[in-house]
């Protein structure tokens, strides 16, 4: 098929490129015989080198080993951006197990679901969150729970202050054989005895959680393979050109990791590929914009990747403004879409700090692990999400069929590349249904978005067919809200909507229809909200519910979502117009 986007490129971005079939584990263990002095991780102004790290890697294998894990084995991670999800994660797959990568705020309810449907037998959770989750744990299949501290990796100044504000209010961990601390679990086992292959490449080592292609949440499957592709590829959406070459030294670099590793974007381009090229992920555990700013200021990092929300909530810091960004080489924006004035805001905002860079949109999916478009460095266009990397095809077809349309039409769009899914696990259905194979022989993955090509070979991105929600850059399910809600007394339908918020870009609004005999709409309200507060994790518990008499329907008697979305719409626009008058 052509590929218009490759006259496009960059000077040192390739059409293809060579992967080496290894583990991740191998991978960042190649990396650390390479640059064992260089600071691999950075946490809370801590340094961990790449030899200490490959060290602490090592002895947790081991040290699963002890507890029990074996080969095919998963864990459930439940954890911020903190060292010892770092380490568990190279362990995990250095043993030939799978990591579960889940957000650090699920509720009890939901990591009970996880627990069953991914079949873990063992937890990594922080000691602040245990409580929430230990009447569930003893009726789950977990057999050990690894207990994690921030005071763990923590300076000896910073673990007193952290204990007298914070850590003494964390209730202690449960006496019995079922739960282990961090350190009590690292001294379990002596050092590395030695390592042996137990999987190759392209076996399960991760899942992630996502909406699928119809907005659905699904459990993808990914290999190491597919995160080391991406790996691989990352040092030419920076600039670097040599990362392959004898002479490569990557003395210097960073990245802040603010994204989430539970977020196939957090994970394999805020950590991994960070690791495979010697850079040093600077950790961020608390997802916000004031630590996010101070982190910018004490590390002057050379890349960003976050999403709008975040830099939308750095255009309002007090502190940036006196900072100098000339550090930055690349700052990128994803899991979400960019407002094209929030892009222009970035711009100027970087530019008046005495940066250089611009930011860049780019586009991915759970799916493909992450990020399969970026717009190149030396030609950044407003309003795209760039060109496809080195061995990822896309293109756009008629929805519903195979049929690509002509460059400017919109339609689906699908990708080819290697980093596309094993599939969603034990729903091969559905898995069939979002990875095709097309006439050309080749299996595409139809992503459910919508958009178009230009004749350049830039890709726009139009709305999402998939009916799911981003918060913060989190995604939200409303089919989920939804039966929730109707789930609950008093409520006979709902319809759960994305309305815009100035720093969240959307917040979850539920429209609910009560039932006959409910009068008193006010308590309702609240039971609901208290309801999904309990239940949901924050993202997704409604902050706007309003009550009507009933809902519209398509022509096949649907709710139709559309139309509230169309009506929410016209009265922002209409508020607006009345604020601007």
């Amino acid at each position: 098929m052509s590929k218009p986007w490759e006259a496009h490129y960059d000077p040192w971005f390739r059409s293809t490129m060579d992967y080496p079939d290894l583990t991740m584990y191998e991978l960042v263990a190649r990396a650390a015989r390479r640059f064992p002095a260089y600071p691999a991780l950075t946490f809370m102004g801590k340094h961990i080198s790449y030899e200490e790290l490959l060290d602490q890697i090592d002895r947790a294998a081991a040290c699963l080993r002890k507890i029990g894990f074996k080969t095919g084995d998963v864990i459930t991670i439940c954890l911020p951006n903190v060292p010892h999800a770092v380490v568990i994660f190279y362990a995990v797959n250095r043993i030939g197990g799978i990591c579960n990568m889940v957000h650090p705020l699920t509720t009890a309810e939901e990591m009970s679901h996880y627990i069953r449907t991914t079949r873990s037998d063992y937890l990594l959770v922080l000691d602040a969150m245990l409580e929430k989750h230990l009447e569930i744990l003893p009726e789950s299949r977990i057999r050990r729970t690894i207990v994690c501290s921030l005071m763990d990796y923590l300076s000896f100044g910073l673990k007193i202050g952290f204990f007298v504000t914070k850590g003494r209010k964390i209730a202690a961990t449960p006496k019995h054989p079922r739960y282990l601390n961090w350190r009590d679990f690292m001294d379990l086992a002596p050092a590395d005895p030695g390592y042996r292959r137990e999987v190759d490449a392209h076996g399960c080592a991760v899942y992630l959680h996502s909406g699928g292609t119809t907005g659905t949440p699904k459990t993808i499957m990914l290999s190491s393979y597919n995160f080391n592709v991406l790996a691989i590829q990352g040092p030419q959406l920076v600039g670097i050109t040599n990362a392959d070459q004898p002479d490569y030294d990557p003395v210097g670099m960073s990245m802040i990791t603010i994204l989430p590793l539970f977020h196939g974007f957090g994970l394999c381009m805020g950590l991994h590929t960070m690791l495979v090229n010697g850079l040093c992920a600077i950790l961020i555990p608390q997802f916000s914009p004031k630590v996010l700013a101070e982190a910018i200021i004490k590390e002057r990092p050379s890349f960003i990747a976050a999403v709008p929300t975040l830099y939308e909530g750095l255009l309002q810091s007090t502190e940036l403004r006196k900072a100098d960004l000339s550090c930055l080489k690349a700052v990128f924006c994803g899991g979400d879409s960019l407002p094209k004035d929030l892009k222009s805001r970035v711009d100027a905002f970087i530019k008046q700090q005495n940066g250089s860079c611009t930011l860049r949109e780019g586009y991915g999916l759970t799916e493909t692990v992450t990020v399969c478009t970026v717009n190149p460095m030396l030609d950044t266009r407003g309003n795209s999400i760039g060109l496809p990397l080195a061995d990822v095809l896309m293109k756009v077809v008629i929805p519903g069929t195979y049929d690509e349309v002509e460059p400017g039409q919109d339609g689906e769009f699908c990708v080819h590349a290697p980093t596309v899914m094993l599939g969603y696990l034990d729903d091969p259905e559905a898995t069939a249904e979002t990875v095709r194979q097309h006439p050309d022989g080749l299996n595409w993955v139809h992503t459910g978005d919508y958009g178009n090509m230009d004749q350049d070979g830039f890709f726009h991105f139009k709305q999402r067919m998939k009916r799911i929600l981003k918060v913060s850059g989190v995604s939200v399910f409303p089919s989920q809200i939804e039966d929730a809600a109707t789930a609950l007394p008093g409520v006979r339908m709902a319809c759960a909507i994305g309305v815009p918020h100035p720093y969240k870009m959307k917040v979850v609004k539920l429209f609910v229809v009560p039932e006959p005999g409910v009068t008193d709409l006010e308590k309702l309200a609240q039971q609901i909200t208290q309801h999904f507060e309990e239940t949901v994790i924050t993202y997704a518990v409604p902050r706007e519910i309003e009550f009507c008499a009933d809902l519209p329907r398509t022509k096949v008697g649907k709710i139709d979502f559309v139309a509230l979305e169309r009506i929410e719409m016209e009265k922002q626009a209409e508020l607006k117009d009345q604020t601007t008058a």
